[in-house]
């Protein structure tokens, strides 16, 4: 069994390298303390605009014509062309959850209720919001929309 003035000593020892530490960076840091943030990125980053986007035409003028223009590509079976509605970002995505869909015989589901949509609501000018309600009411989904540079709306995500 160790010696108390052993165990005295090392706790000693530990507090006085604790303390040399302590008080060597409080001299070595000066009087401030200032954090730089050198990438100085906004809190939400906006979706990159310079993505070329080959179907930038595609797309209503307001948020209900792109939804209806959707419901209407949907109704043809005409997947590729449902997928030219979205944001080049997810278009890849999106092209594959649609196909899938189609697979599974639930796209007429998806259709009905894109077409049982009644209000949307706009956060700011670019940016529009419909709630997807379910046959009991709720909330089911969002289809959120944004307003390209040729002033179309593209659908962001469903």
């Amino acid at each position: 069994m160790a010696s108390s003035k052993g165990i005295l000593r090392s706790v000693i020892v530990l507090i006085s390298i604790l303390s040399i530490g302590f008080l060597g960076l409080w001299f070595l840091s000066g009087p401030n303390i200032s954090i730089n943030n050198k990438n100085n990125l906004p809190a939400k980053a906006p979706i990159n605009k310079n993505i070329t986007d080959g179907f930038s035409d595609f797309g209503g003028k307001t948020p209900q014509e792109t939804l209806k223009l959707l419901i209407f590509a949907l109704e043809k079976n005409d997947l590729t062309l449902a997928a030219k509605y979205f944001i080049p970002e997810n278009r890849e995505v999106v092209s594959e959850d649609l196909e899938r869909l189609n697979t599974t015989n639930l796209l007429s589901d998806l259709i009905k209720d894109l077409k049982n949509i009644k209000l949307g609501k706009s956060s700011n000018e670019t940016h529009y919001y419909f709630e997807i309600i379910d046959e009991t009411g709720q909330t089911a989904a969002a289809l959120e929309l944004i307003k390209n540079q040729k002033g179309l709306w593209k659908i962001i995500s469903l």
